[in-house]
């Protein structure tokens, strides 16, 4: 298998072909005096599971790049840290580099304690409306020298070498892009700036270290608008190989901003949407280094075949990675049928971009150090119960049956999956299934007892007589609402809009004009108001919230600003329902008071679900019991795995 062959990466041999890019992951790793553990365990556990090469997180190379949630480093604070995550990655037989960066004409200078400006080439106004500080001659070399340093940091303390990172809209990608770099002296010169930067770089580390450069493969921006598209983009980086000076070429797409949202794709998006143009880029260097392919590439058979096919010589697995950290072991060891793939949910990575990176259905990411030491506990096998087989029951019933527990499952409906399965017939989003998928198999192969259209009650309880008991009958959508209604229109409950039923009977969705009540602005309203628009509802959606989706992650809320008003749907924001009178919903803007009237065939009442918690004071005299999931508090299905998991293993 090519994917499991070495490849020689200038002076150095990386054992496969699999690597982990940069990503944001715990940026307090930077923060001067934070000991940055938990970031080392975490890229420690995918050197652990085989991975070739890890890029570290972006790193700000100087105080003028910094923003809200990352950290400018101190010299001899990064040091000590950089020697502990190279001995730590290296002892597995990774290799390592940091990948090194300015935001220049990105972000806002708020965080900032001096106030100063952010810097960049011309002055260009931010994504985020904010103007910048063109840089003097002395300034721009100023940046250049902290590149350097930055970099002489890194792999005087182990790493084996940096990546320049020249995408997502950044200053190096400013340097030679129409839109941001409007100079007319030397350094308005295209290349001018990433040729010197890249010298001076490869100077200072020398040639037995590892240089490499991302790219973006396509700005996404219009010529008239500044954009250079993905041709001038290969002809860029094709000006940069020619130097001689790098060992690879990386590469992502975009500008930053909404663009992430293509360039991290969520499950609407394609398995290796951006190869073609990771191709282009190959063949615009010739081949002459090799080559890193990335977009969506979360399963083995798609990266190979990218490498066979030429596309790329080594590929992104970055998400794959973050799923299932043992993607490569697994392979070597025959075990490719057990690996966790990505569910493209994106809720607990990139939409989590600013808060501790998690995943959606692997727990284990951010508290590798803290399952280490829960593993070292003796466990005394007991007969756990586990009641419920949603997300939550199902990850408590393999997680303690992996601790050697003999592990019983009751579920009352003939199906696992719990309310989660409501996305199966919503399209792209069923690809979440993925999850429930996997561990149905895994419990299979760990011997759990699983008993469908099973009711559990104190008499089932006490004839089975566990020595523990896991709750996680999860909860259930209503109808409920706060407006005053006089019946003239139907209420229905979230779960019923997304089945399409009323009162327990199907209903015809097409044309129906649909009034959706969004106080919780969550994936899961937002996932029923999608699959009603798709299905031929006109819909109309009232929120309280100053925009649509405030607690939806950046990838999907992109997606959604994008394809509802293509699909036809009005989002009302400040607004709320007043009554329901006479067959129309009275609107009404919570900010003027103003109202309005429409005519609705149903409503969707958008509440919270109520949990289904009856159980637990009866259950709980008859064994230690631990809850987990939607009974403890209806949220998502990412909280109820990880709640699972935590059930598992302190059961």
């Amino acid at each position: 298998m090519k994917l499991l062959s070495p490849i020689q990466l200038g002076p150095i041999e990386i054992k496969n072909r699999v690597v982990s890019t940069a990503h944001a992951a715990y940026t307090d790793f930077w923060q001067v005096g934070n000991p940055g553990e938990r970031y080392m365990a975490y890229q420690e556990r995918r050197a652990e599971g085989g991975t070739g090469l890890i890029i570290m997180t972006a790193m700000h190379v100087h105080e003028t790049s910094q923003i809200s949630g990352h950290y400018v480093y101190e010299p001899a604070d990064l040091a000590r840290k950089m020697q502990q995550m190279s001995t730590r990655v290296h002892r597995h037989g990774a290799k390592i580099v940091q990948q090194l960066f300015h935001y220049g004409a990105q972000g806002k200078s708020d965080p900032r304690d001096d106030w100063a400006p952010m810097w960049s080439f011309s002055g260009t106004t931010t994504l985020h409306g904010e103007p910048t500080h063109a840089m003097t001659d002395a300034e721009i070399e100023e940046i250049i020298e902290a590149f350097v340093a930055a970099a002489v940091v890194c792999v005087e303390n182990g790493l084996d070498g940096v990546e320049l990172h020249g995408t997502h809209g950044y200053l190096i990608q400013q340097s030679f892009s129409p839109f941001a770099n409007k100079r007319t002296d030397k350094w308005g010169e295209q290349l001018h700036f990433a040729r010197t930067l890249a010298a001076r770089v490869r100077k200072a580390i020398g040639r037995d270290k590892l240089m490499g450069f991302r790219i973006s493969s396509d700005d996404f921006i219009k010529p008239d608008d500044g954009g250079l598209g993905h041709e001038r983009l290969c002809q860029v980086a094709a000006g940069l190989i020619d130097t001689g000076l790098f060992d690879y070429l990386n590469h992502s797409e975009g500008i930053g901003g909404a663009h992430y949202a293509r360039a991290i794709g969520s499950y609407r998006h394609k398995f290796g949407e951006w190869l073609p143009l990771t191709r282009g880029l190959r063949e615009a260097i010739k081949a002459a280094v090799p080559m890193i392919g990335v977009g969506k590439i979360p399963t083995p058979d798609l990266a190979e075949r990218a490498l066979e096919a030429g596309d790329c010589d080594l590929v992104g697995m970055t998400r794959a990675q973050i799923a299932d950290p043992d993607v490569v072991k697994k392979l070597e060891t025959g075990q490719a049928h057990r690996i966790r793939f990505c569910t493209g949910s994106n809720q607990g990575c990139f939409d989590r971009a600013r808060f501790p990176l998690a995943c959606f259905h692997n727990p284990e990411v951010g508290e590798e150090n803290r399952f280490r030491e829960l593993a070292k506990i003796p466990v005394t096998p007991k007969k756990v119960l586990v009641v419920g087989g949603g997300p939550a029951g199902l990850k408590a019933a393999e997680i303690a049956a992996r601790r050697g527990h003999a592990v019983t499952l009751a579920e009352s409906g003939d199906k696992l999956g719990g309310r989660l399965n409501l996305v199966a017939v919503m399209g792209d989003p069923a690809n979440l299934l993925t999850s429930i998928n996997w561990l149905e198999q895994e419990l299979a192969l760990l011997r759990v007892d699983i008993r469908r259209q099973t009711t559990v009650d104190e008499a089932f309880v006490r004839a089975f007589a566990p020595e523990a008991i896991i709750m996680a009958t999860g909860a259930v959508s209503t109808r409920e609402i706060t407006a005053a209604a006089d019946d003239s229109i139907p209420v229905i409950s979230g779960d019923e809009a997304a089945r399409g039923e009323f009162n327990g009977q199907k209903f015809d969705l097409a044309n129906t004009r649909a009034l959706v009540i969004d106080v919780r602005a969550n994936y899961e309203t937002a996932l029923v108001i999608d699959s009603l628009a798709r299905r031929g509802s006109k819909v109309t959606v009232v929120t309280p919230h100053l925009h649509f989706g405030v607690n939806v992650g950046p990838s999907h809320l992109v997606d959604y600003l994008g394809s509802l008003p293509k699909m036809g749907v009005e989002v009302l924001p400040t607004t709320v329902l007043a009554k329901i009178a006479g067959g129309q919903g009275h609107l009404r803007n919570s900010l003027t008071q103003a109202e309005t009237f429409a005519a609705f065939d149903f409503v969707v009442a958008g509440s919270s679900p109520q949990p289904r918690h009856e159980l637990f004071d009866a259950l709980s005299k008859l064994a230690p019991t631990r809850t987990a999931g939607d009974m403890v508090a209806p949220r998502s299905a990412l909280e109820a795995f990880r709640e699972g998991d935590r059930c598992g293993r302190t059961v």
